[in-house]
């Protein structure tokens, strides 16, 4: 389930072995900062990029190191192994290497292409939505700093339009690739003493990690179906009004809504602030009344494919 890693390991942790694994690095390159004259070096490991100074630091993706792609990421046995052979080939120990961030995730073989889901999953507690186009779907915090970030895209057209290969056979599939984003502050993000390269493989800090991916996901609300004979359910005005709007909704753009409580909110339309939440509720609940809608089954779908991810941790 894990992807792209970042590690930093101190100068002292590593201790004698440090000032070779320069001539291990490919393409390694010295930069001399002229106002420090501090010295780093770059380089990469079989994808990996690695940089030397006060300490050393690894980022890349796990999986793309260990099987050469990344359509799969790792399990909990095959992150050991990642880490084993950075560790043998740069002749060091990572035991004390501390994780600064990572993604966990992975791709799921759907029936429909990607975007008939993502138009469908709404919105994410605590995190704002972003669709820059059909095939990408984000939720994450606003400004620069990005601690959390949950990410929904098509994986084979990633891969095409980074130039990525893709294994045979699945060129013309459907994948739908979902990642938990944490970057900084990795302990109090987890509710851990600690993050390290070895934490990565525990079995408990591995059914921590699935289970705050698996959360983050049934967070979103999702937008069922209209019943098609929707007008038997139809009692009162109330109700018609109630399925107007659903119908209205759903018809839309998706980031209608997001933008307009964006809109009232600078407006300081609610002198309380809770009414905001309230809004946000009440639409939510006209969207999804049990009178009015049925479950979705794309929607049905990858919520099976979420739940079966923790079966087998």
């Amino acid at each position: 389930m894990y992807d792209k890693v970042k590690l930093w390991c101190e100068r002292c942790d590593i201790g004698e072995q440090y000032p070779n694994i320069a001539a291990l690095l490919d393409e390694a390159k010295e930069q001399t900062d002229l106002t420090t004259g501090e010295v780093r070096t770059f380089g990469s490991l079989e994808g990996l990029k690695v940089a030397l100074g006060s300490g050393l630091s690894i980022v890349g993706s796990l999986p793309k190191f260990l099987y050469g792609s990344n359509i799969y990421p790792l399990d909990r046995k095959a992150t050991r192994q990642a880490i084993e052979k950075i560790e043998d080939a740069l002749h060091i120990s990572l035991d004390k290497a501390k994780v600064t961030g990572f993604e966990f995730g992975t791709t799921f073989p759907m029936e429909k292409q990607p975007s008939e889901y993502l138009e469908r999953l709404g919105e994410m507690r605590r995190l704002q939505r972003y669709q820059f186009n059909p095939d990408t779907l984000y939720y994450r915090h606003k400004g620069k700093q990005q601690r959390k970030a949950y990410c929904f895209y098509d994986k084979v057209a990633e891969a095409k339009a980074n130039n990525m290969s893709v294994p045979d056979g699945l060129q013309d599939a459907n994948l739908l690739r979902c990642e938990l984003r944490l970057n900084g502050r990795l302990p109090y993000q987890m509710g851990v003493p600690e993050v390290t390269a070895s934490t990565l493989s525990e079995r408990q800090f591995y059914r921590k990690t699935m289970q705050c991916f698996q959360d983050g996901y049934f967070s979103i609300s999702k937008l069922n179906q209209l019943k098609t004979d929707i007008m038997s359910e139809i009692k009162t005005v109330s109700d018609a009004f109630d399925v107007l709007v659903a119908r209205l909704i759903s018809q839309s753009d998706k980031t209608q809504i997001q933008a307009f409580m964006e809109e009232i909110k600078r407006a300081d339309v609610f002198k309380n602030r809770v009414d905001y939440t309230r809004l946000k509720q009440k639409i939510e609940k006209v969207l999804n009344k049990a009178n009015f809608t049925i479950s979705d089954e794309l929607i049905k779908e990858l919520d099976d494919d979420f739940r079966n991810l923790g079966a087998y941790v």
